[in-house]
């Protein structure tokens, strides 16, 4: 029984929707015996005919429109829609109005279309970008059409702000939190959070961690998809983890010792180790040294953060890293592991045996 109104719900919104009237200026080409061609499209956003996104109604008028149905067998769901001259394959009209020469469809995405959207809605410049409206009887042919320039909506202006506010909003809090709230930062508690040295292992973490979450934002806002987690972002989210808690684990197993007679005690606490500067200390070991495999840890996260953009923002998806670049990236991680096992360890200096009591003899 729900089932049965869910549908009869779903249909009755259709219907209230198709009934909505004409833009007032809509032009009404009359037949001419010739072939098929569209001379105007619009949806039904009132005040804003010539717009129309995902989700929305779209009406597309045929001039000849008995010539168009002839070509599919006067079948309606056989017309095709076509959005700069791409087919939107699996997209089915809704509702063919032969006495008026014109179909209407609901912008939607479809398991064969999701590549086709991926494309016309990737690289945005604005909310909007002018697109080509068109129908045909096959995937291949669209008919002619005088709709050249009919606004396809990226995004709507208003959630399109909010993004922009939430995402300047989440970098400022993400930048205090790394700098003042010890969000990357590790070393010795008796340090003020704030000049606690970076820790290059959290900063990779951290980093993958806002910009995956950036990305799903934006990818969920466009075209309203929810599962485009990769296995490659899953494998780099797992290597910033993993490096992160095996660096930590390393820092709190380097307590130097001395060996004072038979037994070992940690040795006169100096000066705690404090920040020289984000890039000074993710770059440079415990003495100071400009390290390699640091360097290249660094550069190959930044590397692959902005090809992680690029592709985000031209493809609307998360980009599918070959297994050789992520066994690179993995490399790189170790070897940082590796090379941070003696950073800043100290030889274990023996002291002099204390002195009997009463002096020497």
């Amino acid at each position: 029984m729900r089932k049965t109104w869910c549908v009869l719900a779903g249909w009755l919104v259709s219907m209230s929707a198709l009934a909505q009237v004409e833009p007032p200026d809509a032009p009404k080409v009359p037949d001419d015996g010739g072939p098929a061609r569209v001379y105007y499209a619009h949806s039904y956003l009132d005040g804003a005919w010539s717009i129309a996104g995902l989700g929305d109604l779209l009406s597309v008028h045929v001039q000849n429109f008995d010539a168009l149905m002839k070509e599919t067998s006067n079948t309606c769901n056989g017309i095709i829609l076509f959005i700069d001259g791409i087919a939107i394959q699996g997209l089915q009209p809704l509702s063919c109005d032969a006495v008026n020469g014109h179909v209407r469809y609901r912008l939607q995405r479809t398991p064969k279309s999701d590549d086709i959207w991926h494309g016309l809605l990737g690289g945005p410049t604005r909310y909007v970008r002018p697109v080509s409206i068109s129908v045909g009887a096959t995937d291949q042919f669209p008919l002619p059409t005088s709709v050249m320039d009919f606004q396809l909506e990226i995004v709507p202006r208003a959630m399109l702000f909010l993004f922009i506010g939430l995402l300047v909003g989440g970098a400022l809090a993400f930048l205090r939190l790394c700098r003042k709230g010890g969000l990357i930062r590790s070393g010795s508690p008796t340090v003020t959070i704030d000049k606690r040295p970076y820790n290059l292992a959290l900063f990779q973490m951290a980093f993958w961690l806002f910009l995956v979450v950036a990305a799903y934002l934006f990818i969920w806002l466009i075209n309203g998809e929810l599962d485009t987690i990769t296995d490659s972002v899953l494998g780099l989210l797992g290597i910033g983890t993993g490096t992160a808690l095996v660096s930590t684990l390393i820092d709190k197993n380097k307590q130097p010792l001395t060996v004072q007679g038979s037994s070992a005690v940690p040795p006169e606490a100096g000066k705690p180790l404090e920040s020289r500067g984000f890039l000074n200390d993710v770059l440079t070991d415990e003495t100071g040294n400009l390290s390699l495999h640091r360097f290249q840890l660094f550069i190959w996260t930044l590397v692959l953060g902005v090809i992680f953009c690029s592709s985000v923002y031209r493809s609307l998806s998360m980009p599918e890293f070959s297994a050789t670049l992520l066994g690179l990236m993995g490399i790189s991680s170790g070897t940082y592991l590796g090379f941070k096992v003696p950073e800043g360890k100290k030889e274990a200096a023996p002291t002099a045996p204390a002195a009997p009591e009463g002096g020497a003899s």
